[in-house]
């Protein structure tokens, strides 16, 4: 029997976003991406308010959006790359539905962060230099509470079929 709700979770620019789309299309379940959700709410990007208030009361009503996902049903939820990483989101994750690691390099996110067209805010202004230095430092940082997650799914070459054959089989 399929979860009600299926998050996924990853380091900045590991393709969570579309993972969670081609998924919710595949189940015929609504994604929702929390980062859309904090900005639908409070009416104002993560990096204005990331730059007005900073990170701690973004990771507060941060992890109050992701646990009204729990009131949602046949979903798939993006969460942002530190939504994990802040007070109980992982666990409440696990103990609330399905959660999908999308494990992408450091190097690789590292040059997807370059490339990218979204600002992020914890590494925005930084020279390349001290992006690379940041992100391998980072992300190895967060992996331990990534690799909590319930599955794994590589996340350079995203293959939808793995993840469906997974779900087949809960």
């Amino acid at each position: 029997m399929l979860p009600d709700r299926i998050y996924i979770i990853g380091y900045m620019c590991s393709g969570k976003s579309s993972i969670s789309r081609k998924l919710a299309a595949r189940l015929g379940y609504e994604p929702f991406d929390t980062d859309d959700l904090f900005e639908e709410r409070y009416h104002i990007c993560v990096q204005d308010f990331f730059e007005k208030y900073g990170e701690d009361y973004f990771r507060k009503f941060e992890s109050e959006i992701l646990k009204k996902t729990g009131e949602k049903h046949h979903v798939v939820v993006s969460t942002g790359g530190g939504t994990p990483c802040f007070f109980d989101n992982m666990q409440w994750m696990n103990d609330n539905g399905l959660t999908i690691f999308v494990k992408t390099s450091p190097l690789t996110s590292f040059h997807r962060i370059m490339n990218a067209k979204r600002k992020r805010p914890l590494v925005y202004g930084k020279t390349e230099d001290e992006l690379r230095q940041y992100v391998e430092n980072h992300y190895n940082s967060r992996l331990p509470i990534y690799e909590k997650a319930q599955f794994i799914v590589k996340g350079e070459n995203i293959d939808i079929e793995e993840v469906m054959n997974y779900l087949s089989q809960l």
